[in-house]
């Protein structure tokens, strides 16, 4: 799975991504914070562990999803709650 392969998955417009470079922010192409967060926690799920804040706040373009999925691509499965 790539960065745009899970954003399209996350947001109620897919065909938006179609213009979207990778480079693109993605709150000026039009995805809302609600889309934003539901891509954040598919990518955690998606790498088996939570993602730190610094880690969150980057994750503004496709190319800031796709580094991330590089950088824990051997997911375990889905991030288990401590609790």
């Amino acid at each position: 799975m790539n960065g745009r392969e899970l954003l399209a998955a996350c947001i109620s417009a897919p065909a938006i991504l179609d213009a979207l470079t990778d480079d693109e922010d993605l709150r000026e192409a039009g995805l809302n914070s609600g889309e934003i967060v539901l891509a954040v926690m598919r990518l955690e799920e998606t790498i088996g562990r939570a993602l730190d804040d610094d880690e969150i706040t980057s994750v503004t373009t496709i190319a800031s999803i796709d580094a991330l999925l590089r950088t824990d691509g051997t997911s375990q499965g889905p991030v288990r709650d401590a609790a």
